[in-house]
């Protein structure tokens, strides 16, 4: 019984950590901000995002949102703010 309340707390924190990474913002006017896509997926990503480890493509932000890829909700990559 103890060791099942350690893993839920635990998994509790996992959640909460996940769930309060910030996302960060990028103003429109700044310089080109790097992002990765994977060969088959619809997400752009982050730096050491853990869905790039089969494949990882490097492109701008903003062509990643011009073909229509969205934020990964696990790393949290930049977005941009008109």
């Amino acid at each position: 019984m103890k060791k099942a309340k350690v893993l839920l707390a635990l998994v509790f924190s996992l959640v909460f950590i996940a769930e309060s990474v910030p996302t960060v913002v990028v103003n429109a006017a700044e310089e080109t901000t790097v992002v990765y896509v994977t060969k088959t997926g619809e997400k752009y990503h982050s730096e050491g995002c853990r869905y790039l480890k089969k494949s990882k493509i490097e492109k701008s932000l903003e062509d990643a949102i011009d073909e229509g890829d969205e934020p990964c909700s696990v790393c949290h990559p930049p977005q941009i703010t008109e």
